[in-house]
């Protein structure tokens, strides 16, 4: 399962944003109905993972940790507080508390980014902010992929 692109979207004023129609398709032609939804406070995004992936991810996070420890315990506390999970309603939203719209902050135009086996919802700006410029951005590809001198 691959999720792809940029793709701008409203949300309505009980934060509910339908999610792409590209996205959805992905989701139907994998028989994935739920979502597992976890804010990252430190990008400032939601990252949005079809259950199947966030259980493998879970897993293997999970086989990591020694859940007899006290800080692992901790660590895997906070790593799942911020986890909600969520079914799209019938007509292919999703709804996003008014905390976490806060905490991002969205207001009525999200971003959804495909990063591949989930995507994330951005605050516009934010995302923008986020980013490297195109120099840096070609240079760090270069560099990633062996090459460079290209």
């Amino acid at each position: 399962m691959r999720f792809l692109g940029e793709i701008e979207a409203k949300a309505d004023n009980k934060g509910r944003v339908f999610i792409p129609a590209a996205y959805r398709k992905q989701l139907e032609k994998e028989d994935e109905s739920s979502l597992v939804m976890r804010v990252d406070s430190i990008s400032r995004c939601a990252k949005f993972y079809p259950l199947s992936v966030w259980e493998k991810m879970d897993e293997e996070f999970r086989s990591k940790l020694n859940l007899w420890d006290k800080n692992d315990q901790k660590l895997y506390r906070q790593f799942t507080a911020k986890v909600e999970q969520m079914d799209m309603d019938s007509s292919g939203r999703i709804l996003l508390q008014k905390k976490h719209c806060e905490t991002l902050g969205i207001e009525d135009t999200v971003l959804f980014i495909g990063v591949g086996d989930h995507f994330e919802v951005w605050n516009k700006s934010v995302y923008d902010d986020s980013l490297l410029d195109d120099e840096d951005f070609e240079k760090a590809l270069q560099e990633k992929m062996g090459n460079p001198s290209a």
